[in-house]
Order: structure tokens, then sequence, then C-alpha cells
């Protein structure tokens, strides 16, 4: 009497088949996660680009379900490695004659982390979530999945503890690549590869061998840059991306502001004026402590201010709280502006 039963069941797997379960599901791989970071890429640069200025998403995070995170983890350098060069590809089909690529941060920035669900979205074995941003301001440079637990949702982080020293990731060709933490990278964006070719000059006719050539101008490109001035404490180059400018300043006082450029601070001769709307008035100072011998920095703007891709926390300028300032080191100004820090020889902190 079993055997009727036994055919009709198989009958019914047949016509009826069993729901796969989120563990049996196939893990996503690579090529998806490669395709779901271009696919955002693209989106960002129709939606946030404006006249002939091309704006893009440069910081990513990516949710991945912890068993998808666990087998994608070694070949993360590889999908970002691949991801940042169709970037630029893309960037270099889009970019006309007259388009200038303003990027609002000055790195591209991944962020991998596991979790079960992100924002109310289930994220199964085979899933994947890409949240993209202008800059780390809306997403930021940690992300928060969350995982199930119990009926309750908790918040998970990747601990911090650089997995690739143990992984037999080769470095070597990812030499480019900033490590940050586990699943966290960062890439400079490097504005000439989308500046146009520079014309070679025409070959000059060689005179007589008996008549000496005549001087040739130096041309502004091959003039050098001013020297170090004499009493000056340190060097710092910045670089505005939302005006595509770059500038020098020399530190010869002890004690410098940065601030937005403004008529009521023209007359203060300690002031670095910088001429653009994301640079708070005052936005921070930098110091010499002679007493340690270092320099420090203190964020007097409610915007964001970081050293080397730390936050500064903000205090008040009568009660200046001071971090220290190694030497070198990048200043990001409210994600927008770029300062690279550098004493003079004999003044660096180490």
């Amino acid at each position: 009497m079993d055997k009727p039963n036994r055919f009709l069941q198989k009958l019914n797997n047949l016509l009826v088949p069993k729901a796969v379960d989120d563990d049996e599901a196939k893990p996503v791989s690579s090529e998806q996660i490669l395709h779901a970071l271009l696919a955002s890429f693209d989106a960002s640069l129709e939606r946030e680009s404006i006249g002939n200025k091309l704006l893009f998403n440069a910081h990513y995070l990516i949710v991945l379900h912890p068993t998808a995170y666990e087998q994608r983890l070694a070949a993360l350098p590889a999908i970002v490695d691949e991801a940042v060069r169709l970037f630029i590809d893309h960037l270099r089909q889009r970019k006309g004659p007259h388009d200038q690529v303003m990027p609002v941060s000055s790195h591209w920035f991944f962020k991998f982390g596991p979790g079960t669900e992100y924002n109310g979205e289930a994220i199964g074995v085979g899933d994947l979530k890409v949240v993209g941003s202008l800059s780390g301001q809306s997403v930021g440079e940690s992300p928060r999945p969350v995982a199930q637990r119990g009926g309750n949702k908790v918040t998970r982080k990747v601990q911090n503890t650089n997995v690739f020293d143990t992984l037999d990731t080769n470095r070597q060709a990812f030499s480019h690549i900033d490590f940050r933490e586990s699943g966290a990278f960062a890439v400079d964006i490097d504005l000439s590869q989308f500046a146009p070719p520079v014309p070679q000059p025409a070959a000059q006719p060689q005179a007589p061998a008996n008549v000496p050539a005549a001087p040739m101008p130096a041309s502004p490109q091959s003039r050098p840059a001013p020297g170090p001035q004499p009493q000056a404490f340190a060097r710092i180059d910045c670089y505005m991306a939302d005006l595509n400018t770059e500038e020098t300043y020399w530190m010869q006082d002890r004690e410098v502001v940065l601030a937005r450029r403004e008529p009521d601070n023209e007359a203060f001769p300690n002031y670095i004026r910088l001429n653009s709307p994301y640079v708070s008035n005052p936005h921070a100072r930098i110091r010499f402590n002679d007493t340690t011998q270092s320099f420090e920095l203190a964020s007097f703007s409610r915007n964001e201010t970081r050293i080397n891709e730390q936050v500064v926390a903000r205090s008040d300028p009568g009660q200046p709280q001071w971090v220290p300032l190694p030497s070198p080191s990048q200043i990001l100004l409210n994600g927008v502006v770029t300062l690279q820090f550098s004493a003079q020889e004999g003044m660096a902190n180490e």
C-alpha cells in the first residue's frame, strides 16, 4: 500500500520542486559584486553631474551575507582594483572636451561588511546591497549591516584587524590600494588621468656649430616652484575639489588659522584663507608646540575635519582641544578640501 504513496510523492516533487533553503543558495560571485558597483557608479554619474561638471559616488558600502563575505574576502582587492579601472574607463568615455571631472572626495573608498539585513531588507547568501555616496559623510566609512538575532536587530561592525596581513594576498600587485582594515580599501583619485594630452613642441632648427644657440624661455610648466621660505615652519599644499584648483601655503607663524576667505579676516597675517564655501570661518588652527617640539591641530567647524582619515573632535575656539599633527599628514576639510601638511626639515613630528 506504500508504493502508490511513494509514487505520488515523487510525482509531486517533480511538479512542485522543494523551495531552496537560504543556506543552500549559491553565494554571490565576484562578478556580481563588480557589476553592482559599476551600476551604482553609472547611476550616480547620471544623477549627480550638472552642466559640464562630472560628479559621481566615490564612497561605497557593500553588505554581503556572512557566508558570502567570508568566501569573497580574499578576492576583494581584485574586485576593488577592477572596479576603479572600470570607473575611470566610464568617466573617460563620458567626458567631453569641455567637461570637468570634479570628485567631492580625494579617494575612492570601499567598505565591505557582513550582515543578514540592511535598512529593513533581508540579505540572503546570494544577495548583496550596495550603498554609494559622493563622500564618506552620507555612507560613513564603517558599515552598519544588521543581523537578526532572536527577533532583535543588533549592529554588527567588522573587527578592526587587518586580516590581509595573514591572508595569502599578493600585496605587491595591489600596491596602489590602501588596505585600511578588514574589508576596507582606499584608492587615491588621480585627476591627471583625465587631463588632455599636452602637445609636444615643434622641433627647433639647430644652430650652426660655431654659433651659440639662443637660450629658450622657460615655459610656465617648467619653471621651478618657489623655494622653501627661510622662516617657514611647514609647507601646506591645498587641493580644492569644488574648484579643481591647487595652492601652496607656507606656515611662517607658530600658529596659523585655516578659514574661509572673508572680508573680515583679510587683515590677519596668520590666516590661511581658502576660497571655498566648504571651509568654515574659522575651520581649524595649526600650531607648533615649543614644549613638545611638535605640531598640533584643533578643529572648530561643525563640518568634519580629518587627519589621515581620523575624525578630529570639534572644540570651542576659546578652549581648543589640540590633537597631534604628524608630518607628513593629510588634512581633509568637510570632505572636499584636502591639505597635505609637511614640516620643514628639523621640525617634523615622527
